[in-house]
């Protein structure tokens, strides 16, 4: 009841102009909660409120590290190499779990993992990594075409990927002289110069940095105790400014907090939450660290999120949602002369209830399917007397 009353409250404080041109989507993550030995990782997708979870892989070997594309339609992913006990290779997916396809082909003894999408959506980053030899950063085409090293920092890097503007990327680097025990969060300039240091405590594990969708600042986690504010040493999210200011411990807790990733508007991080590396679950908080819900329960391991970007036209105000038991219009948005949102959320409702017709009282209806939700716009008119009102429907 609390996280319903917490979200409720969210949605009233959102009826001011919206200036998000996205919809928040469905949260991709990993979990072992197919394989009845628990080590082998499938993906799953489910909406934000813990509702319609799917499976997008069915895979004997392990998927991991999911990464939407930047318009909501495919998924990036890194599979176990294939014929090979080691090693990683990336895939991509349709949104639904449809036309699975391996992107790289990396030569015997290399690996390519941690896949993130370019925010235009032109290509994809990966690691490239090697035993005995240092890893770099790579780039390749939307379908795996012209794989090419574009970074290499002096430090093995890993988890790289660009701002919103694609001017700087952001990636954890292994500081420690042997094995993987200490990490700090750096930025590198599109040319690979400028290297800059956002977080480094010594000796502490800082990684996995994710952007706000707006550029300004970075989620990570990190076991860094500092000021006392982490006696236990376990993983705690933080978020920083892109310029490396007001650093910010948000969870504080005992438990091991990892892996975050902003919602498509910035408002909410979804993130892992356990007692343990091996053991967690997905869940999502306020920008500011309050926790609202906690989205999966497994006794092992739901992990990696990542938040689903939904194209949206630009609006003039956020009108909330209009469901019934659970189920009908979130997040209904509407422009246009004489539209109230009462008016909008009635549009809504009653193209739901009339199971989603082409027409709805003048309006005509658009639908697409993004893997589990439905984006729906209906118009009516042209020009400086057009009202549009658009929602998500699952």
């Amino acid at each position: 009841m609390r996280a319903l009353l917490c979200c409720v409250a969210l949605w009233l404080a959102f009826t001011a102009p919206a200036a998000a041109d996205t919809f928040n989507g469905r949260i991709a993550f990993s979990s072992v909660r197919t394989d009845p030995q628990g080590r082998a990782f499938d993906l799953f997708s489910i909406n934000a409120d813990g509702s319609g979870m799917r499976r997008l892989t069915t895979n004997p070997e392990t998927d991991r590290q999911p990464d939407w594309s930047p318009g909501g339609t495919a998924i990036a992913y890194s599979i176990d190499k294939p014929d090979s006990p080691v090693n990683f290779e990336v895939a991509r997916m349709a949104a639904a779990g449809a036309r699975h396809l391996r992107l790289t082909q990396t030569p015997d003894g290399e690996a390519s993992s941690q896949p993130s999408w370019l925010p235009d959506g032109s290509g994809i980053l990966f690691r490239r990594s090697a035993r005995g030899r240092a890893s770099t950063i790579w780039q390749m085409g939307t379908l795996g075409q012209n794989p090419a090293l574009r970074f290499a920092p002096p430090h093995p890097p890993l988890y790289p990927s660009f701002a919103p503007d694609q001017r700087r990327i952001a990636y954890a680097a292994i500081l420690s002289p042997a094995g993987d025990t200490e990490r700090g969060i750096f930025t590198l300039d599109v040319n690979g110069a400028g290297l800059t240091t956002l977080f480094d405590v010594p000796g502490a594990y800082d990684s996995a940095p994710a952007w706000s969708p707006d550029g300004t600042r970075i989620a990570f986690e990190s076991n860094a105790d500092v000021g006392g504010a982490n006696p236990e040493r376990d993983m705690e999210v933080w978020v920083i400014g892109a310029d490396g200011s007001e650093a910010t411990q948000l969870t504080r807790n005992a438990a091991h907090d990892e892996g975050p990733v902003w919602s498509p508007d910035g408002r909410l991080l979804a993130y892992t939450s356990g007692p343990d590396d091996d053991h967690g679950d997905i869940h999502v908080m306020t920008s500011a660290g309050r926790m609202l819900r906690r989205l999966t329960a497994h006794p092992a391991a739901d992990e990696s999120p990542d938040w689903q970007a939904i194209p949206a036209p630009r609006m003039d105000a956020r009108c909330g949602d209009a469901v019934k038991r659970g189920r009908g219009a979130r997040d209904v948005r509407r422009t246009g002369r004489g539209l109230s949102c009462a008016q909008a959320r009635g549009l809504a409702r009653r193209w739901v209830q009339a199971r989603m017709p082409r027409r709805a009282r003048g309006y005509v209806a658009a639908s697409k399917d993004f893997g589990g939700v439905r984006r729906v716009l209906l118009r009516r008119g042209t020009g400086a007397r057009r009202t549009l009102v658009a929602f998500l429907y699952r």
